[in-house]
């Protein structure tokens, strides 16, 4: 090899090791930054992307409201930077008018502060209008009732003068009050023409369901005048009675009996 060709080989070979020298500072470099991108990275994602998939940067857990009132509801959820919204309202017969029935989100569910609850709350129990009874039979009296809905509460028979079936005189709760539904309503009923003697049969030991309605369909009032325990008694068995056995009754009196009870 000549001269010439040597120095080539030579400042070739010096070429490249000062290239590779140069070499690692640029593979640093490029290492850094990839490092350093994948660190701003995993900071974006945890304040910025998750939060934002998630709606959880500012959230809290959704206290219990149901069954509160409205006022104290909205205390609970102050403290907790959250506003409660009525959606809708409906009857209950478990809460009063103003309570809250349902809640949406629910009880421990996550939501974010400054946004709003949204409830159902009571519009207390459904009320009714009763009816005119008024000049109806006993058994149409009894329809109505059901139809519009409301019970059958006490049925107190009374004579008065004429010809004619029994029928209604009034009501108590009267005519167009307004009750809550399912509410009993005493029925006053006029008997027509001369009221019937009968002989007072002994009623103790017998059941008293089965007793007064055979009773009422005679035209007798019955009262429960008190319920009692008494060792050995069936509930509702009767225990004693008024007029006794024996004693004369009319249509239309009033007999007073005492009722067997568990307690």
């Amino acid at each position: 090899m000549d001269f010439r060709s040597k120095r080539e080989s030579y400042l070739g070979e010096g070429l490249i090791d000062r290239l590779k020298r140069r070499e690692y500072p640029a593979i640093v470099l490029y290492l850094f930054l990839i490092g350093g991108a994948f660190l701003v990275g995993i900071v974006l994602f945890d304040l910025v992307i998750m939060p934002s998939l998630v709606g959880r940067g500012d959230a809290v857990i959704v206290p219990a409201i149901e069954g509160m009132s409205m006022k104290q509801a909205e205390e609970v959820c102050r403290k907790e930077h959250l506003a409660v919204a009525v959606t809708g309202r409906r009857n209950s017969e478990e809460l009063p008018e103003g309570y809250i029935i349902a809640q949406n989100p629910r009880q421990g569910e996550g939501l974010k502060a400054r946004r709003t609850i949204k409830v159902i709350v009571s519009s207390g129990r459904r009320m009714e209008t009763v009816p005119e009874f008024s000049g109806k039979t006993l058994r149409e009296a009894e329809l109505l009732l059901g139809s519009s809905g409301l019970s059958k509460g006490r049925i107190v028979r009374i004579y008065a003068p004429g010809m004619g079936q029994p029928s209604v005189i009034t009501t108590s709760p009267a005519a167009g009050s307004w009750v809550p539904r399912g509410a009993s309503v005493d029925i006053l009923v006029a008997l027509h023409g001369e009221p019937k003697d009968y002989l007072m049969p002994n009623l103790a030991g017998k059941d008293f369901p089965f007793v007064k309605e055979m009773l009422e369909k005679l035209g007798f009032n019955v009262v429960r005048v008190v319920s009692k325990g008494e060792e050995g008694r069936f509930p509702n068995t009767i225990l004693s009675q008024s007029p006794a056995a024996g004693a004369k009754i009319r249509e239309g009196d009033t007999i007073e009996l005492v009722v067997s009870t568990l307690e």
